[in-house]
């Protein structure tokens, strides 16, 4: 795919802004632990302009996917020689006939390309965490509490470190979109194998890749998770002493991930029954989703009651099993 598009170069640029953000979270961790042990505060001015230089090397980062997007978009069409265009069409309209949702006609003068996402196969992980170090940040300069602010900077390390070593967006970009498409653009196929190729390839293209919930569903559902991260330190915190402003904090960030969870499932349930039909309900990931859900609104009806003798224990365990089951909900494909 090298000749098609800038593959190499993608990678290139994309591990030295990787190594320039893991090297930034380094130190940021570090900081974090020798704060989170010493008896008095250091480096907090320091470690906030780190932490703004982290947010900004992510955005750049995010900026350059933003770019490799845009250059599969403009070179990965899907063109058909004239004769199997018409053949197509002529398929494409018996198929429509008997189908809830029918899939676009063929056009020779501006074939179907590939409007990718933001948040595919390693780019979801990248995602997250930069949504997190964005929450992180605005908490770090919301408390000045310095423990706080040392356990934030660990966890971004940490989500730093798991981005560089077994999740790299950059090293080897869209592993299955491009096995699935590669055949298409490097193999001079015959008519007949093109075709079916072809009608693997178009369905996904519509119902998947460039289908407009997946601008919408799994960008919010990363977000809460980002909030249920914020709401795992604040009730870490909870469990080892009672502080007023950390428990609003961890609150606030909870209300706002349940709204976007909340959005984000509701948005998902149209493009459900597009992509899958009526069987929907059953598939792994939409049942986890909805268990999420329902243990997420338990926490916030708890925390009401926080007040109460042990409840505020309880809530904050409660928030900990949240964010320790929400871990494996972007492992499983969209």
């Amino acid at each position: 795919m090298e000749n098609l598009l800038p593959v190499h170069l993608f990678s290139q640029v994309g591990n030295i802004v990787l190594l320039v953000l893991a090297a930034t979270a380094a130190l940021l961790g570090t900081s974090g632990v020798i704060n989170l042990l010493r008896p008095t505060a250091g480096l907090q001015r320091q470690t906030g302009y780190l932490f703004i230089l982290l947010t900004s090397v992510f955005l750049a980062g995010f900026a350059w996917i933003c770019w490799f997007h845009y250059q599969v978009y403009l070179s990965l069409p899907l063109e058909l020689p004239a004769n199997l265009a018409e053949y197509l069409n002529r398929q494409l309209e018996l198929m429509n006939r008997g189908a809830e949702y029918s899939l676009p006609l063929y056009n020779p003068d501006a074939p179907p390309r590939y409007l990718l996402p933001l948040w595919l196969e390693n780019e979801k992980y990248y995602f997250w965490f930069m949504c997190y170090a964005f929450m992180a940040l605005i908490g770090h300069y919301r408390l000045e509490h310095p423990r706080l602010r040392a356990v934030l900077h660990i966890l971004m390390a940490v989500q730093a470190a798991i981005l560089f070593l077994a999740v790299n967006p950059f090293a080897d970009p869209l592993p299955q979109f491009f096995s699935a498409v590669e055949p298409w653009f490097t193999m001079n196929l015959p008519p007949g194998q093109r075709f079916g190729l072809f009608m693997q390839l178009y369905p996904k293209m519509i119902f998947y890749y460039n289908a407009e919930y997946m601008w919408f569903h799994p960008p919010l559902l990363f977000l809460s998770y980002a909030c249920i991260t914020m709401t795992f330190v604040t009730s870490v915190f909870m469990l080892v002493r009672r502080e007023l402003a950390i428990e609003i904090m961890g609150y606030d960030y909870a209300k706002l991930g349940f709204f976007m969870l909340t959005l984000g499932m509701l948005l998902g349930y149209p493009w459900a029954l597009k992509a899958w039909g009526p069987n929907w309900w059953w598939d792994p990931k939409v049942c986890s989703s909805i268990m999420l859900w329902a243990i997420y609104s338990t926490y916030l009806h708890t925390r009401l009651y926080a007040n109460k003798p042990l409840m505020w224990y309880f809530s904050s365990i409660l928030g900990i099993i949240l964010s320790l089951i929400h871990i494996s909900e972007p492992t499983r494909p969209y």
